[in-house]
């Protein structure tokens, strides 16, 4: 399977988005992270400590990237892929991350600002969808960051299965900026 990462320094250095950037640098994180697992690492349970696999938390926030990727000017969250492939195969998360990485290099970023309808759930009780206003970068951004959320879970997992993750896996950036400057 091809590894399509992107150098983010001479990427920075010629992209405009910083936001971007950023999204390839956490997808980059992902892939990395997935490169030091076993096919059994990916879908271990490591309950009680965790309900969900590696596999199943990298499906949770692939769909957020999906979900944008789809229909960047109306994202429906909604739309899931809970059970597919992508949960239990760890080639297929890394092929599914190397597409976005590609994906995000092509992205006009004319269309980073402009104007997009969110759908989502909003409630826990009931049913209920919300639409909102937001832009696309936003949204982006909001995906690469639940990501990293994601990942920090997914660490917890590989610890209890012996793998040593690096540590800044599952570091949001305010975090870094904070540690770089102690």
């Amino acid at each position: 399977m091809k590894n399509t990462q992107v150098d983010t320094l001479s990427l920075n250095q010629t992209h405009a988005s910083q936001a971007v950037v950023g999204c390839i640098e956490t997808l980059n994180q992902g892939y990395e992270f997935l490169e030091t697992l076993s096919a059994d690492d990916y879908v271990y349970l490591a309950q009680p400590h965790v309900s969900s696999s590696i596999g199943e938390h990298f499906r949770h926030w692939l769909d957020l990237f999906h979900a944008i990727r789809l229909e960047p000017r109306r994202i429906d969250y909604n739309v899931r892929r809970r059970g597919h492939q992508v949960e239990r195969d760890i080639n297929v998360a890394k092929q599914e991350i190397s597409e976005l990485i590609e994906w995000l290099f092509e992205l006009p970023t004319g269309d980073l600002h402009q104007g997009v309808a969110v759908e989502t759930e909003v409630l826990l009780s009931q049913t209920q969808v919300e639409e909102v206003s937001s832009t696309l970068v936003r949204e982006l951004t909001f995906a690469a960051l639940h990501a990293t959320h994601h990942f920090a879970m997914a660490k917890v997992v590989a610890s209890i299965r012996g793998v040593t993750s690096d540590c800044r896996f599952g570091v949001a950036p305010a975090t870094a900026t904070y540690q770089r400057a102690q």
